[in-house]
């Protein structure tokens, strides 16, 4: 089992020297890249089309062009829990051209497997995009109101058909989500992994699996049409968009607690002043019109970081998600 603490150290160590990607671009730098950019930025989402990652970057793709006068286009490229759309990351030109929107699965992959890159020191945070809970919802045809009650049911399945949850992969945030529930309460739960978080939600609102956690910008729609029943939240306070929804915490599990956010991400070696260019097209990104309205509408929490406060976020999650992998049992796989 890799040490959880390993890569949160060595981003606190980069931190700590003031390392030269997250530093105050001086204008005499500002000055060296006077033509960037000058061709289209391509935008790597490596999760499916409807995936969170993937409708924010859509909904960030048109400001952030008028911002930076070029467009951005957005590519798909999921597998792996996000590392082979890091891969193209690292292996385009490091000029600022390609570049890529992660979540926390960015953070959770060091622990699931053996990477063809080292997530410290390949790859800098542009900016901390969002941050929000992520909904534990079940099929409408589960008779489970509450999470007690979705405890109680799957105890009295200890033994025969176990209860179903569904997550976009092995590692994602969904599983973990999942997976800590199981941990702390102490029941038994199938894991069903699957290749995107489209498809997983497509057979729980069919009844193919019984329990599922996605964000809140995923589960608002689909819980006002009647498809998913929300049971809880799993982060430490209500979610606006469910204002009378609990916590996991405040229903029962003490000690449960768990995010989901989302970043913009760099080839390590991009010039600092196109960095820098990045951030505050990124950041005024999230906090246009558009971008707020729709982060309000689907309860999700505008962040808008700085490069030092990503590089000291990207620590915490490292350290966190390693605690949890050692917790549940995870180990790099292949």
């Amino acid at each position: 089992m890799r040490d959880p603490g390993r890569f949160a150290r060595r981003r606190r160590m980069l931190l700590a020297a003031g390392a030269c990607l997250i530093s105050p671009v001086p204008a005499l730098h500002a000055r060296q890249e006077p033509d960037y950019p000058s061709r289209p930025i391509v935008l790597v989402v490596p999760n499916t089309p409807g995936s969170s990652v993937d409708t924010m970057s859509r909904r960030i793709s048109a400001p952030m062009s008028a911002s930076l006068g070029q467009p951005i286009v957005i590519e798909n490229n999921a597998g792996s829990g996000g590392v082979i759309g890091v891969q193209q990351i690292l292996r385009a030109p490091r000029d600022g051209h390609t570049i890529g929107v992660v979540s926390n699965n960015f953070s959770i992959s060091p622990y699931l497997y053996k990477l063809p890159y080292d997530p410290v020191r390949d790859i800098v945070p542009i900016s901390i995009l969002s941050s929000g809970p992520l909904v534990l919802t079940v099929n409408p045809g589960l008779p489970v109101d509450t999470l007690q009650e979705l405890l109680a049911l799957a105890r009295s399945r200890t033994g025969k058909t176990s209860l179903t949850f569904g997550s976009a992969g092995l590692g994602s945030v969904p599983h973990l989500a999942g997976a800590l529930l199981t941990t702390l309460s102490g029941v038994e739960l199938l894991h069903v992994p699957y290749k995107g978080m489209s498809t997983y939600i497509t057979d729980l609102m069919s009844g193919q699996i019984d329990i599922g956690f996605m964000p809140t910008a995923a589960a608002v729609p689909l819980v006002r049409r009647g498809s998913l029943r929300p049971i809880a939240v799993t982060a430490a306070r209500r979610a606006a968009s469910f204002p009378d929804l609990p916590t996991i915490a405040e229903a029962g599990l003490p000690g449960y607690e768990l995010d989901g956010s989302l970043a913009a991400i760099a080839a390590a070696g991009t010039p600092p002043a196109v960095m820098q260019r990045l951030n505050t097209a990124i950041v005024d990104a999230m906090h246009s019109p558009e971008v707020t309205q729709y982060a309000n509408e689907q309860g999700t929490d505008i962040v808008g970081s700085t490069m030092e406060q990503a590089q000291r976020w990207f620590a915490r999650d490292f350290e966190v998600y390693g605690k949890l992998a050692q917790r549940i049992g995870l180990n790099p796989a292949n």
